[in-house]
C-alpha cells in the first residue's frame, strides 16, 4: 500500500512538473512571437519585470524543493547571494563601466533602482540557476570523481551563461531591455560572465549543492529563454 502511494505521488508530480515546462514553452513561445508580430507590445513591455521575477522565483523554489533539509539554508543563501550580487554589479556597470562596459538600461524593465531595473538581480539568479542545473545534469551523467565534477560544472556553467549573454545581447536593444554606447558589445562583458559564472557555480558546489539528473525544470527554462531571445532577434534585424 505504501509503494503504491509513493507511485502515485510520483505520478502526480511528474505530471505537474509537465505542465510547469509546457506553460514555460507556452509563454515564452508566443512572447517571441509576439515580438516578432508587433502585437500586444504595451503589454509585453508592463510584463517583462514581472514575468522575469516570477520564473526566476519558480526555479529557485523547485530548486530548493529538490534538496535535502541541511542543504536548504546553504541553498538559499547561495540564490540571495547570486540575486544581490548581480544586481550589485549591475549598479557598478551603469555607474563606472566596471566590470562589463559602458552601457544604459531603457525603461522597459521597472522599477528602477540606481537606474538598474529591480528584476536584473532576479534575472542574474535565473541565468545562473538554470545554467548551473543543465551543468548538473550534463555533467553528472558522467561518472567520474568528484574532483573532476569540481572543476568541470564550474566551467560549464560558465560556458552556458556566456552563450546566453551572446543571444540576448543581440535582442536586448530590440526589446527595449539596454543598450551599449559603443556599436559592438566589449570582448570583456563576455569575459565578466564567464567569471562570474565559474565564481557562483563554485560557491554552490562548496555549499554541496548539485541537482539530480532528474531535475529537467533548469534544462528547459534554460531552453524557452533561449528560445524567446532568438525569435526576438527577428525584430530587432527586421527580418520580417
Amino acid at each position: 500500500m505504501e509503494r503504491s502511494n509513493d507511485q502515485s505521488f510520483n505520478m502526480t508530480q511528474m505530471k505537474k512538473n509537465h505542465l510547469k515546462i509546457i506553460c514555460l514553452y507556452i509563454l515564452f513561445g508566443f512572447g517571441g512571437l509576439w515580438h516578432v508580430l508587433n502585437w500586444f507590445q504595451p503589454a509585453m513591455q508592463i510584463l517583462a519585470s514581472p514575468l522575469i521575477i516570477g520564473v526566476s522565483l519558480l526555479l529557485a523554489f523547485e530548486g530548493f524543493r529538490s534538496l535535502s533539509r541541511t542543504l536548504k539554508r546553504g541553498y538559499l543563501l547561495w540564490c540571495i547571494i547570486m540575486l544581490l550580487s548581480g544586481f550589485g554589479i549591475e549598479v557598478l556597470g551603469v555607474h563606472y563601466r566596471f566590470p562589463f562596459g559602458r552601457y544604459q538600461y531603457g525603461q522597459v524593465l521597472k522599477p528602477q533602482i540606481f537606474q538598474v531595473p529591480v528584476a536584473i538581480g532576479f534575472a542574474w539568479l535565473l541565468i545562473c540557476l538554470s545554467s548551473y542545473m543543465l551543468a548538473c545534469r550534463i555533467t553528472l551523467h558522467n561518472k567520474m570523481k568528484k574532483n573532476h565534477h569540481n572543476i568541470l560544472i564550474p566551467f560549464v556553467t560558465a560556458a552556458f551563461m556566456v552563450l546566453f549573454d551572446l543571444i540576448m545581447e543581440m535582442a536586448a536593444p530590440g526589446l527595449g531591455y539596454w543598450h551599449w554606447t559603443s556599436q559592438t558589445v566589449p570582448v570583456k562583458n563576455y569575459l565578466s560572465w564567464f567569471v562570474l559564472g565559474m565564481l557562483f557555480s563554485w560557491l554552490g558546489l562548496k555549499l554541496n549543492i548539485t541537482f539530480k539528473l532528474d531535475s529537467a525544470l533548469g534544462m528547459h527554462v534554460y531552453a524557452s529563454q533561449m528560445i524567446y531571445f532568438i525569435l526576438s532577434l527577428f525584430k530587432s534585424a527586421r527580418v520580417l
